[in-house]
């Protein structure tokens, strides 16, 4: 049977356990933007009051208005540290490991226009590494549909990016099709739609045939046949070799 001296010993155990990811109040949004600032470039400094751990977003925007509705999402959020520049920025919000991806998603679903996010999660002590990888993952997403992305779900092109030999070489062996929009256009869509031609044909509004032909010549040109999982992989990290844009991130 519960006591009343239980149930408030449970109480200030579950106070203890929650009370590092409780962040006190920071009004002054230069303070908020010199923290964030010194955490994601492995600078600690001992601060007190501040989260053991937080979820690292990293964001970009279509336009300068898309950025801004996402730090007016966060502006009311006393728990939130921003790193911002004109069309993409930081977002730091304490949280347990588990809940990285949801947060990032939950306020990903709160905006209208395009913005691509990547998240990570790391202890206090590890945000500068979190803040390459996010800014990483980020630069990949870019050249995806707006949503949110985690290391996860991109990792054989982050693990290229981060091989720059691995990655020239890819980046040349895909050069040909880059060259011709036709066969660009047929591939991306290839890989849009993992492999389907049916699909991927009807996305191009073209005839099944002329999917095939198209894709044909990628083989020719690359050597990697589209309609080999192994060789379509391979082929969607050369795209990404090829063409992933810088993103407008703050230093």
């Amino acid at each position: 049977m519960t006591t009343v001296l239980d149930s408030r010993l449970l109480t200030d155990v579950l106070r203890d356990i929650l009370s590092p990811f409780d962040l006190p109040p920071v009004e002054d949004v230069a303070t908020r933007r010199q923290l964030a600032r010194t955490l994601l470039s492995g600078r600690d400094n001992g601060f007190e009051g501040l989260a053991l751990a937080y979820a690292v977003i990293a964001f970009c925007a279509s336009t300068e208005d898309d950025a801004a509705e996402v730090l007016k999402l966060v502006r009311d959020n006393d728990e939130a540290l921003v790193l911002d520049g004109a069309r993409g920025g930081y977002v730091l919000l304490p949280c347990a490991q588990d809940q990285h991806a949801g947060l990032a998603r939950e306020l990903h679903g709160r905006l209208g226009g395009e913005v691509w996010m990547a998240v990570a999660w790391a202890p206090r002590r590890d945000l500068a590494t979190a803040r390459a990888t996010a800014g990483d993952v980020l630069r990949i997403a870019a050249g995806r549909a707006p949503g949110v992305y985690e290391l996860r779900s991109v990792l054989a092109d982050f693990a290229v990016l981060r091989q720059p030999h691995v990655a020239e070489r890819l980046a040349r062996m895909i050069e040909p099709v880059v060259a011709q929009q036709p066969l660009l256009d047929a591939l991306r869509a290839f890989i849009a739609e993992d492999g389907n031609r049916a699909a991927a044909a009807r996305r191009l509004d073209i005839h099944r045939s002329t999917l095939d032909h198209r894709l044909r010549l990628v083989e020719r040109l690359t050597g990697c046949r589209p309609t080999s999982p192994r060789a379509l992989l391979t082929l969607s990290v050369a795209l990404t070799a090829h063409s992933c844009p810088e993103v407008p991130l703050p230093h």
